[in-house]
């Protein structure tokens, strides 16, 4: 089961995981025309510190959640369900006063509200009992068990054979309540796959964190004012409560917290952790302390990844040491306590099993073709500058041999790639273009430019006003916008239209050569003027016509009239006379 997801359509190809993941545990895989890149955590490789969940800027790494499993469970009444709330508690909840949370917790529907301390109480004053030879690393945080047992499998023999504080607690539920059902609320995200792990999986059902259940508080629009302020139930700790910090472990069992003894060692934050099992060889042995008290996040537990505070660091241990100053209950005598807290010892031990990943290693010569792929020919080419997340070139092509990075992770050759691309882009455009800089000073200029401008490549580094006007430039700067005009440089008589825009802080002038076609469209104009008067002639000519013609047909039809008149004046005259004649 992948406690760690990757959200594909949020992620963003910034590589930030890779370079903060302490062990590499995360794949990039680019699809067939590198137009996709898909992320994913390795989860038989991550040792789930959730450092790539807390550093991810666009939140693209999504834990998984039981929270609704959980909130059927509660729903279903199918028995008693116990929360285990982990001592980090006052600082990774918002709350003025963190004694409140355990009501909250009963208000969501929890019948028992215990402290995971109680666990780590256990634990401490079992820890009094162990004869271990040769040193002990702590075994509370399950991050440092993870990075042993998947990375350092050499070093178990050193492991501390105690359960966690989390397991402790949870066996110790479920033998004064069988048949229970235990969540445990705290902020780490291992806790998850420990809970689910082979060898400790009987002792918690469910694990939550800190900022889920105040999500979950806080959709239930829960008054804080009338909650009432009422403890955890069950048996209170002591010292224990101090687990989370640096240097608690050491208190809890009573044993040297000087920093000048040599016999024990509080050691936090994953770099250091990593550090120390590097040096933690046969020859160096001797020299360990005979206890090593490990937490993987910096300052403890109160750096989890899953508390729902902002505070930084320091604030949230202020705000727990005040709340056990508070509640301080540990005055009784240590035996008094003990026998208060009393559990079958063997629920107490576990065992632990190499799950190292051997991967694939490339020999020289594969390692030196991977290199090659991203232009890296001679060891001078390796600049290991660590933005693909790897430490060294040779690292990540280890990983790329190994299926986890691809080659083009590289930045510096991808960028390389990129101006040379985009470089022939701008040579084979048919547009001048020409880029300056905030000084006016020409930056870059390509072919078509030096064929409009009637200059050679020499003129980059001069002024702009040694070429053309730069007022239109100097427009783009002052105002930073973009300017569109046509301008008639007179040297060459030659017409352009120039679109100039601001990029960053330089500027960028495309100029079109329009001189050809403003040439056409003044010949095409002289055509259509031509043609026009040429038609106005005919028609003037044939109105012309016109007028001669109904002139010269008003006439004879004039004269037509005339004549027709007469001839029938003279056929009337003709008609009496023969009528006369007749009578």
């Amino acid at each position: 089961m992948n406690l760690i997801k990757t959200n594909d359509a949020k992620c963003r190809d910034c590589y930030k995981c890779v370079r903060h993941c302490p062990v590499k545990a995360i794949s990039i895989k680019s699809n067939q025309d590198e137009s996709q890149v898909h992320v994913k955590v390795l989860d038989e490789s991550c040792i789930h510190d959730g450092l790539c969940t807390s550093i991810c800027p666009q939140k693209a790494k999504v834990v998984v959640s039981l929270l609704e499993k959980v909130k059927e469970l509660l729903n279903s009444e199918s028995g008693m369900v116990v929360a285990s709330v982990a001592p980090s508690f006052p600082s990774a909840i918002p709350l003025d006063d963190p004694g409140l949370f355990p009501s909250l917790l009963r208000r969501l529907g929890f019948s028992y509200v215990g402290q995971t301390a109680v666990g780590a109480e256990l634990i401490a004053l079992e820890h009094r009992q162990l004869n271990a030879p040769g040193p002990v690393i702590s075994s509370a945080c399950p991050v440092v068990v993870n990075l042993v047992e998947q990375y350092y499998p050499h070093l178990i023999p050193y492991l501390s054979p105690l359960v966690s504080p989390m397991v402790a607690h949870g066996r110790y539920l479920k033998t004064r309540f069988p048949g229970c059902t235990v969540v445990f609320i705290g902020p780490c995200i291992a806790k998850i796959g420990e809970a689910m792990s082979e060898e400790v999986r009987d002792a918690v059902d469910y694990v939550l964190g800190f900022n889920e259940v105040w999500d979950w508080i806080k959709e239930e629009n829960v008054d804080l004012k009338e909650i009432p302020k009422a403890g955890f139930d069950g048996y209170t700790p002591g010292p224990a409560r101090l687990f989370p910090v640096e240097g608690g472990q050491l208190l809890a069992s009573y044993m040297s917290t000087d920093i000048i003894d040599r016999g024990v060692q509080a050691v936090s934050g994953l770099d250091n952790c990593t550090t120390l099992f590097k040096n933690f060889t046969p020859a160096t042995i001797e020299q360990r302390p005979g206890f090593t008290e490990l937490l993987a996040c910096s300052g403890g537990c109160l750096g989890g990844p899953c508390a729902a505070s902002a505070d930084d660091i320091y604030l949230k241990r202020i705000k727990l040491m005040d709340y056990y100053s508070y509640n301080v209950q540990w005055e009784q005598p240590l035996n008094h306590r003990m026998e208060k807290l009393s559990m079958p010892a063997d629920l107490l031990y576990r065992k632990y099993r190499d799950r190292k990943v051997n991967l694939p290693v490339p020999d020289e010569g594969q390692i030196k073709d991977i290199l090659a792929m991203s232009d890296k020919f001679e060891p001078g080419d390796e600049l290991n500058c660590g933005a693909c997340g790897f430490d060294t070139c040779r690292e990540k092509a280890i990983a790329v041999y190994q299926g986890k990075a691809e080659p083009q992770m590289c930045i510096p050759f991808m960028r390389k790639r990129a101006e040379s691309l985009s470089n022939m882009v701008l040579h084979a455009l048919s547009d001048g273009v020409i880029i300056v800089g905030e000084d006016l000073t020409i930056q870059e200029i390509n072919p078509a430019a030096e064929k409009i401008f009637d200059c050679a490549g020499s003129v980059i580094g001069q002024k702009l006003d040694k070429l053309i006007d730069p007022s239109e430039f100097i427009r783009v700067f002052k105002e930073m916008t973009i300017v569109k005009s046509s301008i008639c440089y007179l040297s060459n008589k030659m017409v352009t239209r120039q679109i100039i825009f601001p990029l960053g802080n330089r500027a960028v002038g495309i100029f079109t050569d329009i001189t050809a076609e403003l040439r056409k469209q003044k010949e095409l104009q002289l055509v259509k003027t031509q043609t026009i008067q040429r038609a106005r002639e005919v028609i003037k000519k044939q109105m012309t016509v016109a007028q001669v013609i109904a002139g010269l047909l008003g006439e004879t039809t004039a004269e037509t009239k005339v004549q027709l008149n007469q001839l029938i004046n003279l056929m009337k005259e003709d008609g009496v006379e023969e009528k006369e004649r007749k009578e």
